[in-house]
């Protein structure tokens, strides 16, 4: 396995613990609007005090400063807040199956705009990997137009954050600059939507809730974030999205093992073909 592809797993694997780390959270008084604030905004500090001590300039060009709020507000914020609109409507299931349709939008994207070649192994895989994920992911639940629409949109964005992360060069940046303006861009975007949806709520939080909302913020910010970019520079886009779809993976695993959730055939079926999908692209992408 390659360099980029190991990192990608890597990232995969920490986004995907993140639920369950989650989960402690709430019970600590957290909701998921907090949390996805909390997750971007806990980590601006450290950031801060890494780019002084390094004496980094905080200055950006314009056209950094004009990548970066696209980056984030589109690509980061945007993703985010379709995604846990989208949990009002629908269950959190239906809603992350639709979300990562991300990979086979990737690749369409990757092929039909920027020309690139897709050899018919990728495509198998990506195939493969979305078909895996909608039997992976439980949706017995009544759908509803307006969450399934979120949801989309959610997967949608976030095929706008790998691809522009992949075209537009930002990923080349310094790592603690590029994180620290795109999480500032990111919990002011959440922090506007959960005033507005009144859904951020600090009173409450016990300090169980503080402890793992720090260490899902500094695990996502200081580790998955730079293994993704990491892996998209080395591997490109349309890779990155089929072997990012190793999260789900992770989270039905984890949920089995700590918290005794139940997995169905069905389930089963469709992580190997998840499994089928990644390993094809690792071999022949």
């Amino acid at each position: 396995m390659t360099r980029g592809k190991i990192c990608l797993v890597l990232s995969a694997v920490i986004y995907g613990t993140a639920p369950l780390l989650s989960k402690f959270a709430y019970k600590g008084g957290v909701n998921g609007i907090t949390l996805t604030f909390l997750r971007t905004f806990l980590m601006l500090p450290l950031l801060f005090i890494i780019m002084t001590v390094r004496g980094q300039s905080f200055k950006l060009t314009r056209h950094e400063l004009i990548s970066i709020i696209i980056f984030g507000a589109f690509g980061g914020s945007l993703s985010i807040i379709s995604l846990y609109a989208a949990y009002d409507y629908i269950s959190t299931g239906l809603a992350t199956t639709l979300h990562f349709i991300y990979p086979l939008i990737i690749v369409i994207v990757s092929a039909f705009i920027y020309k690139e070649k897709i050899n018919k192994f990728k495509l198998a895989a990506v195939m493969f990997v979305t078909v895996g994920i909608f039997l992976f992911v439980d949706i017995n639940t009544a759908a509803d137009k307006i969450g399934i629409m979120l949801a989309v949109l959610s997967g949608i964005f976030y095929s706008f954050y790998v691809i522009y992360m992949d075209k537009s060069g930002i990923d080349e940046m310094d790592y603690i600059k590029l994180t620290f303006y795109l999480m500032l861009i990111m919990s002011a975007g959440t922090l506007v939507f959960g005033a507005v949806t009144d859904s951020i709520v600090f009173t409450g939080i016990t300090g169980e809730g503080w402890l793992f909302s720090f260490v899902i913020s500094f695990l996502i910010t200081m580790g998955a974030i730079p293994l993704f970019q990491a892996g998209v520079r080395y591997e490109g886009a349309s890779t990155a999205g089929i072997v990012s779809a190793f999260e789900p993976i992770t989270t039905i695993i984890i949920g089995a093992f700590f918290l005794g959730e139940t997995m169905h055939f069905i389930q089963y079926f469709g992580g190997a073909m998840i499994i089928s999908g990644i390993m094809m692209a690792e071999k022949y992408g």
